[in-house]
Order: structure tokens, then C-alpha cells, then sequence
């Protein structure tokens, strides 16, 4: 039953855990700031008015534990909860009296107690230098949860805050114990049950209806909302969705270094888990879900396809099969691939080279075995590439049959049997024994064909061509740069961007010509050879996005300190000669020469993979 208390009411009498399957802590500096100014607001209006209605409203709060016990779980409202204590930890810091924390007895997801403890230390034991503690403990700390980084950064907000922080609202540390009347009077909406189905239901009907919620939980929710329905047993079967969030979250949280993750948000992961793999027995319809949320989003997906089963068994059966399978495509993700990768660094190139595509492809392929054997990364690797060049070079007759293609090679990926099957199917699209699309006869002959016949696109228009990142990565890679280095410097965070040696930007000055109308004929020519080949594959590199603002004027010179921290050696090796306006044509010219030769000898004319 609901109730209506406030928020010391509610903290001060009981023991609070935050369960596994709930999120870590999630707020950024987007809800502290809010959190901070609401303070703030009600601390201004009970100054005037210390009527009750006058109270700030801090949130509705769903709790699950025993009859008789003190001790609950919180299904809903953690966030808020764990938001408050961080926020008391500081006024315990900055006011050695204030001791309102310590009548909150809160445990966070297992993951994180230890980073919890470890924060609740340093700031209990320090005195000035807080700041630069909490940065030592983000930099050195082995227990770095990406839940236990945004708890120091919180902690470090409401510090700047209290510090006078220009953009932060103005806490000041003579008000801590107005602040903290202002906490414990504030309103509350608290709603406790003694069963776990039960209140897995009301944090589904709380939480799908207008309150933003990821896609993720919106799934979660409605997997346990369906089991509670449909089960015979449904606190002990919601218990296995639970138990598998629960091992999803923790993967999530400690994956914050797994380069291969980029931007991935889980709601993305999830997208990409249902449209390969979603209960375990799929084998059609891999580009569904469409998108990570909305109408063709993977909540309504996976509500449509909970619709769609026949008795309440299938529908028990399926929700918890989608939510353990999830679980096992995490570990894939987070676990395996990173650990093959380091055998094999084709495993993160195909993930570099078609994100989209290879997750689906490894996703079902590490539930059948280890696409490291028999060839079959090495072939998925140069198959891609081919499907790129023919693609890029005008080829796009049959659109729905190669993409269907695709589908049947996933579909060659059986769960629980080996990948021979799929092997075997690639080796034949590629040696023309099996269509992949009409037009396209044998890939690799029409690769081998297209790549000299076009030979013009790469020499003058490979600006803009979203694969031209890759192929330079790969000449990097075999003239001796280290891949690790480049993937972390470059790609880690989504930020590649492709840089002009010769800058489009570049002034007649630059060009050595100081007097443009005197020597307008020489400087035409110059120019002319230039813009010539200016988009071509030879006058671009690797680079970041802030990076590549930054170099984006002047001479080739002035890149070469970013191409050394981006580890990208043979481009330095070739830009440093880069020195005379008049040869920069040429150069460019040699370059992409020199990577040409490259891809057609140890990309495309790879024989030895397909035999």
C-alpha cells in the first residue's frame, strides 16, 4: 500500500539494499545540478514559510522485503536514495558535526560496496586536497566500476559546489544543516510489498508510463511483469530474469575499458542481442529490431513477439530465455571477444570494419565455437572487404538479395553446432559457386576487376568514403604500428575523423608564393596539381575529431606530432619528407601508390584464406 512520509521517516527507521538487477549508480552532472537547485529552491521557501505543503517533494520510492523485517530492497528510486547519501557524505566532509549520513544504512549493488567504502574513507579522513585525492583515486584505483567513476565525480560536484564552482549553484557551508531540514522534512510517496512478483509488476506500471526509463529496464520490466502473469511459480522464475540483469549490469559496469565498446550503450547492445540471437532460437528477420528504442524499438519487439506465443508457458519460457541469453551475449561481448582479440586482432578489426554486421556474426558465431579456427575470421574479414569495394564502385543493382544474403550467412550460424556451415557458404559466395547478388558474379574476381578499373576513386575521391578509415588503419598495422595503440588513441571513444596531410585550407603563403599576383601563373599550377589529388587516399591520415580541428590549417609539417601520439608510424615515416609545396602533388601521389599496392597484395589478392 502506498503511503505519503517523509524522506527521514522513510530512511532513518529501516536497512536499504540496492539489488544486483537494479542499475548502479547512473546520475551525471544532468540531475545533480537539478538536485543541487532544488536544495536550494525549498531551502529559500522554508526560510519564509515552514508550512508542511511548503516541502520539497523527493520522489516515490517502491521497496520489497518481509513481513516483520526492517530490511528492504529498492526496486525504484535508488537513484535518489544513493544521490542523497553521496550528497551527506560531503556535508560530513565539510562539517565534522553533521552526522546524518550515518542514520542511513544503505548497501549498493555487491559491485560497488568496496568503491563505496573506499570513498566513505577518504572522505571521513581528509582534510584540504580532497579534489586531488578523489582524482588519484579515479586514476590508480583497481575497483573502477564505471557506477563507482560517477560516484567520485559526484562527489567531486557537490565539493566544486560548496567551493564556489562558477557554473555550479552556490552551496554554502554555513547552511549544511538547513540543507540536510530540508532533505529529512522532504515529501515522499513510499510503497512496500512482501512479494517480489508483486512488486516487480508495480515498478513495471510506474515505469513504462511516462517516466523515462532506458530501454533496457523497459524490457527488464515488462520480461518480469509477463512471467508474474503467465507463471505457476513466479517468484522463483521472475528470480532468474533478475539474476540475469543482475550479471548484465555488473558486465556493463565493469566493461568501461573494453576498447570494442566505443559509444555502445546498452540499450544499443540489447538491439543488436535481439536481432542476432534474442531468445536463442532465431534464424530469421536479423535486422529486427530497427532501431535501440521507439515504435520499432526492442521494447515493443520484444512486446510484440511476447504476444505472439500461443500459452503461458511459451510466454514464461521466452521471457526468461531472452533474458538469459542477453546475459551470454554480454560475456560474449565483454569477455570473450576482448580475450580472442588478443589472439587474433582480426576478431576487433571486423568490429572496426562493420560494426553492425559483425556484432550480429560473433554474437552467434561464440555460441557455436571459436571463429579464430579454420580460417573463418580471416574470410568474414576479406569478405566484408569485398562486399565494401564492389558496393562503393557503383554496385548497388539487387539491394534485397545481397541483404538477404547476409541474412542466410547468418542464418548458416547454428546455435550449439560448429561453423563449418558457415564457412562453407562464405567460400562459395566468394568463389562465385553461389550468387551473392546477380550482378556480382564472383566476388573476388569482381573485386580484383573493380579495384583497377576504378582506380581513379582512389587516387582523387576516397574523402568521404566510410571504409577509407580502415584501409589505412590496416597499412598502418603492416608497416609495423602497434594496432593497440591506434584503437585507443583513435578509436575508443568514436572519435576517428580523417585528416588532410595537405590541408584543403591551405594558403598561397604556405605554398612558398609570397606574392600571388606577381607569380600568379606559378602558383596556378602548383595549386591545380594539388586539388588534383587532394581527396585521394595518399593525402589522408588517421585522426581525431579535436585532433583533426586542430591540424586542419597549414603545412603537412604541422600533423606530424599527432601522427606520432596516434602511433600511426608509417605515415610519419612518408610525411616527414613532406617539405616543398611543388612536390607535395607528387608525394601524394607516391602515397597512394604505396597503399594501393598495399590492398590489392595483402588484402584483396589474399588467395590463400579462401583454399
Amino acid at each position: 500500500m502506498e503511503q505519503q512520509k517523509t524522506f527521514g521517516e522513510i530512511i532513518k527507521p529501516y536497512s536499504f539494499t540496492i539489488p544486483d538487477y537494479q542499475r548502479a549508480y547512473s546520475w551525471g552532472e544532468k540531475q545533480l545540478i537539478p538536485f543541487m537547485n532544488d536544495i536550494l529552491e525549498y531551502y529559500d521557501r522554508t526560510d519564509d514559510d515552514k508550512s508542511d505543503d511548503k516541502n520539497y517533494y523527493l520522489g516515490h520510492y517502491i521497496l520489497e522485503g518481509k513481513i516483520g523485517s526492517n530490511e528492504y530492497e529498492i526496486i525504484d528510486g535508488q537513484q535518489r536514495i544513493s544521490t542523497v547519501y553521496l550528497f551527506l557524505l560531503v556535508c560530513k566532509h565539510l562539517k565534522k558535526d553533521c552526522e546524518y549520513y550515518k542514520q542511513i544504512n544503505l548497501s549498493p549493488v555487491s559491485y560497488d560496496k568496496e568503491g563505496l567504502n573506499i570513498i566513505i574513507n577518504i572522505l571521513e579522513a581528509s582534510g584540504g586536497n580532497i579534489n586531488k585525492k578523489l582524482t588519484e583515486l579515479l586514476d590508480n584505483t583497481s575497483t573502477k566500476t564505471m557506477s563507482f567513476i560517477r560516484m567520485i565525480e559526484a562527489v567531486k560536484l557537490f565539493i566544486d559546489a560548496f567551493s564556489g564552482e562558477k557554473k555550479l549553484p552556490k552551496l554554502e557551508i554555513d547552511k549544511i544543516d538547513k540543507y540536510i531540514d530540508v532533505i529529512d522534512k522532504a515529501h515522499c510517496s513510499v510503497a512496500c510489498y512482501n512479494d517480489k512478483a508483486v512488486a516487480s509488476q508495480i515498478f513495471e506500471l510506474h515505469n513504462t508510463r511516462g517516466i523515462a526509463l532506458s530501454e533496457t529496464e523497459k524490457v527488464k520490466a515488462l520480461l518480469m511483469k509477463n512471467v508474474y502473469i503467465n507463471s505457476e511459480n513466479p517468484n522463483a522464475e521472475i528470480e532468474k530474469i533478475q539474476n540475469a540483469f543482475a550479471g548484465i549490469f555488473e558486465m556493463e559496469e565493469k566493461a568501461s575499458d573494453v576498447w570494442l565498446r566505443g559509444d555502445l550503450s546498452l540499450d544499443n547492445i540489447l538491439m543488436y542481442h535481439l536481432q542476432a540471437v534474442e531468445d536463442g532460437y532465431k534464424n530469421e528477420n536479423f535486422s529486427l529490431p530497427q532501431w535501440g528504442a521507439g515504435d520499432n524499438g526492442s521494447f515493443e519487439y520484444v512486446k510484440k513477439a511476447l504476444l505472439e506465443k500461443r500459452d503461458k508457458s511459451e510466454i514464461v519460457n521466452y521471457a526468461i530465455n531472452v533474458a538469459e541469453q542477453f546475459e551470454k551475449s554480454m560475456d560474449i561481448l565483454v569477455n570473450k571477444i576482448p580475450k580472442a582479440d588478443s589472439e587474433n586482432h582480426l576478431i576487433g578489426d571486423v568490429l572496426l570494419l562493420d560494426k553492425s554486421r559483425s556484432i550480429i556474426f560473433l554474437l552467434r558465431a561464440f555460441r557455436s565455437g571459436n571463429p579464430i579456427e579454420n580460417k573463418l575470421i580471416e574470410r568474414w574479414e576479406n569478405f566484408l572487404i569485398c562486399y565494401e569495394i564492389i558496393y562503393w564502385n557503383g554496385y548497388y543493382y539487387n539491394a534485397k538479395a545481397y541483404r538477404s544474403k547476409f541474412q542466410s550467412i547468418y542464418k548458416s550460424i547454428e546455435n550449439g553446432l560448429n561453423l563449418t556451415k558457415c564457412n562453407d557458404l562464405l567460400s562459395r559466395f566468394y568463389k562465385g559457386e553461389k550468387n551473392f547478388s546477380y550482378h556480382w558474379e564472383h566476388l573476388g574476381n569482381n573485386t580484383n576487376k573493380l579495384f583497377e578499373v576504378e582506380k581513379k576513386k582512389w587516387i582523387k575521391h576516397a574523402y568521404g568514403w566510410n571504409k577509407t578509415a580502415y584501409f589505412l588503419y590496416k597499412y598502418e598495422i603492416e608497416h609495423g604500428a602497434n594496432y593497440e595503440i591506434i584503437r585507443k588513441k583513435i578509436y575508443k571513444n568514436d572519435s576517428i575523423s580523417i585528416d588532410h596531410i595537405v590541408a584543403r585550407s591551405i594558403e598561397w603563403k604556405d605554398l612558398g608564393i609570397e606574392n600571388y599576383s606577381e607569380n600568379k601563373e606559378q602558383a596556378d599550377v602548383i595549386w591545380k596539381e594539388i586539388t588534383s589529388v587532394i581527396n585521394g587516399i595518399g593525402n589522408l591520415s588517421l585522426s581525431t575529431s579535436s585532433a583533426n580541428s586542430s591540424d586542419s590549417n597549414g603545412l603537412p609539417s604541422k600533423h606530424l606530432n599527432s601522427f606520432e601520439k596516434f602511433g600511426l608510424v608509417k605515415t610519419v615515416e612518408q610525411v616527414k619528407f613532406w617539405n616543398k609545396p611543388e612536390e607535395f602533388a607528387s608525394k601524394i601521389s607516391e602515397r597512394s601508390e604505396s597503399i594501393r599496392t598495399f590492398i590489392n597484395d595483402k588484402i584483396i589478392n589474399k588467395k590463400d584464406i579462401w583454399n
